[in-house]
């Protein structure tokens, strides 16, 4: 199922990022407020009525700065979620990700598509029975991602003005792009001709992470989607990167909240 949640903050501020990431799509549909959304070290400014559609395993934080209402819809899904003949409406909403791993889509000032009555009538069909639920929750999610997929062919994404060094941009692009690689503080500073200390500064600054949080958490949700897909619990952290299982169990606990075997449970 489909995960929805609404949010409205008010007098509570994040002076900080904590980056994050999971292993579904998000659709993050921002209402109100004064807030800044990181996502894979990239700071945007939100402006009301902005949509972000974010691929599985892409870092991203909320920073909000001032105690005004902080508004806001996410949804959760993954492809399980979508019958096989509709999946294409969800996959397609992102380019190539081999290409560009990660690679988020911003739209600004969409009030004109109505989005805010999408995730009210999801919202009040999650107060039904669970059997209605069950009826109604596709034909929906289909109506919304429709929706998405017009807005995507009618809209050009919305450009940022980037504040992070484009050198933290240059490495976050290449941990991605070699996630499974071999890597340490060393050799990535040196691959960049930078200090590990200002590395790691800069990490903690824009991602809420040092660098080896930042491929552990990565990593982490890269062997959950293995998981989700079948794959044991070795060889999941094997194709994640990790180099032994005891490193990898105690990281899934630390990130997750839960043991690898929770996952194989529901895959």
């Amino acid at each position: 199922m489909i995960i929805l949640e609404y949010q409205k903050n008010s007098n509570r501020i994040y002076s900080e990022f904590e980056g994050h990431c999971h292993s579904e799509y998000e659709i993050f549909y921002f209402i109100s407020g004064d807030a800044e959304l990181m996502v894979e070290g990239k700071i945007y400014k939100l402006t009301p009525h902005s949509l972000f559609i974010l691929p599985p395993n892409t870092m991203h934080g909320i920073q909000v700065n001032s105690r005004m209402d902080y508004i806001r819809h996410v949804l959760f899904m993954t492809p399980q979620d979508i019958i096989p003949e509709r999946m294409y409406l969800l996959t397609g909403l992102i380019p190539d990700r081999r290409k560009a791993p990660g690679q988020e889509i911003f739209f600004e000032h969409i009030e004109r598509f109505h989005m805010e009555q999408f995730f009210h009538h999801l919202k009040l069909l999650h107060t039904q029975p669970e059997d209605f639920q069950a009826k109604i929750e596709p034909i929906y999610t289909e109506a919304l991602l429709a929706q998405l997929n017009l807005i995507c062919r009618t809209l050009k994404p919305a450009i940022v003005v980037n504040r992070t060094p484009e050198k933290i941009i240059e490495v976050i692009n290449y941990l991605n792009l070699h996630l499974t690689e071999p890597h340490t503080l060393d050799s990535i500073a040196s691959h960049f001709f930078i200090s590990k200390n200002y590395l790691n500064k800069s990490f903690n600054q824009y991602l809420g992470k040092t660098v080896i949080e930042y491929i552990r958490h990565k990593r982490i949700i890269l062997a959950k989607q293995y998981i989700h897909a079948g794959e044991s619990a070795m060889n999941a952290a094997l194709q994640a990167g990790f180099s032994d299982y005891s490193s990898f169990y105690r990281a899934y606990v630390k990130y997750e909240g839960a043991s690898p075997r929770r996952d194989m449970t529901e895959a």
